[in-house]
C-alpha cells in the first residue's frame, strides 16, 4: 500500500516514511515525510483501527 502525500501527492512508501535524523520526536513518531516536498502529515489509521476505536467512543450513537 502507498500513502499519496496530500501536498505534492507523490507516492511514498510505508517503509521510506522516516523523518529527518535530527528530530528529536523521531522515535515514536506517527507522521509521515515526504522525501519530495518535505511536508509532514499524520499516518492514515487503517479502517479495522478506525472501527475498534469507533466502538469505545464516549457516549451514545442514538
Amino acid at each position: 500500500m502507498k500513502i499519496r502525500c496530500p501536498l505534492c501527492g507523490r507516492e511514498i512508501d510505508p517503509a521510506d516514511r522516516a523523518c529527518r535524523s535530527g528530530c528529536p520526536m523521531s522515535k515514536g513518531c506517527t507522521l509521515v515525510c515526504c522525501p519530495g516536498c518535505g511536508y509532514s502529515f499524520p499516518m492514515p489509521e487503517s479502517k479495522v483501527v478506525n472501527f475498534v476505536k469507533g466502538l469505545f467512543r464516549k457516549g451514545s450513537r442514538e
